[in-house]
């Protein structure tokens, strides 16, 4: 169990998947949580579920002006941040490169590394005036391994990288800065595909542990790298993927171990 009480911790895309996941895990080991988010409906549903030491502020990563507005009505009612995850991000697009328009790859690229980029900005300069904190970004196994989501992948792996020349700048600042990189992970987004025709057997079947990861298993990494458990620990690379980055090294030689 991770204690968080001292903890108050924003978190972009809040009001569902991940981001939902690590509001509520955050929330129930007893941080103050900011909960960010374009929908704001969802958003402050959950707040409203979560209750006592919940808020939330509607907010777009793909305007910087949007992000402090939103972190400023949040200042009013929480503590100094100290914490920061961004979970927040439009869902990749697959076409061929060739096929691919620029506007796709730009949307989807940008969405990412610049929402990253501008959270990372707005809440580390407030972190800078009141003591520091900890800040977890959101890259994906994708960073590691190529796919057939160009703008997505891309974006992902400027995530990490971003990350840790963050990490550089801030780490006498008292500033960490540590990314995830999760893997499949069994949201309700995926179910959606799967109710509407997604055969997910591939998946599975490339995966050792059989199986895509919980969005409360994310979380629960995401708070190990907020807490105070964590702070020798800055730049960091945190792969959760059941194990499906490992399996290239297997399947030439046929199936992967039962």
């Amino acid at each position: 169990m991770i204690k968080l009480q001292q903890k108050s911790i924003v978190v972009t895309g809040g009001a569902s998947g991940i981001g939902a996941a690590i509001c509520t895990a955050a929330h129930k080991e007893g941080a103050t949580v900011g909960i960010v988010d374009i929908n704001g409906d969802a958003a402050q549903e959950l707040c409203t579920a979560l209750g006592r030491r919940a808020h939330f502020a509607v907010g777009d990563v793909e305007s910087e002006g949007s992000i402090d507005a939103a972190l400023e009505k949040l200042s009013t009612s929480m503590p100094a941040f100290n914490g920061c995850v961004t979970s927040a991000g439009i869902m990749p697009t697959r076409e061929p490169i060739e096929e691919m328009p620029l506007e796709n790859f730009k949307r989807v690229l940008e969405n990412h590394i610049n929402g990253t980029f501008v959270t990372c900005k707005l809440v580390g300069r407030r972190m800078l005036a009141t003591g520091g904190g900890s800040i977890v970004t959101m890259s994906s196994v994708l960073a590691l391994r190529p796919g057939p989501v160009l703008g997505y992948g891309a974006g992902k792996a400027a995530i990490k990288n971003l990350t840790q020349a963050m990490a550089v700048q801030w780490s006498k600042k008292n500033i960490r800065v540590n990314t995830i990189c999760p893997g499949w992970v069994d949201t309700p987004f995926i179910r959606k595909q799967e109710a509407a025709g997604r055969d997910l057997s591939p998946i599975l079947n490339m995966t050792p542990m059989g199986r895509m990861a919980l969005p409360s298993e994310i979380a629960n990494i995401a708070l190990f790298l907020l807490s105070d458990l964590s702070s020798a620990m800055t730049g960091s690379v945190t792969v959760a993927d059941c194990g499906i980055t490992l399996a290239g090294g297997y399947l030439p030689y046929g199936e992967l171990p039962e």
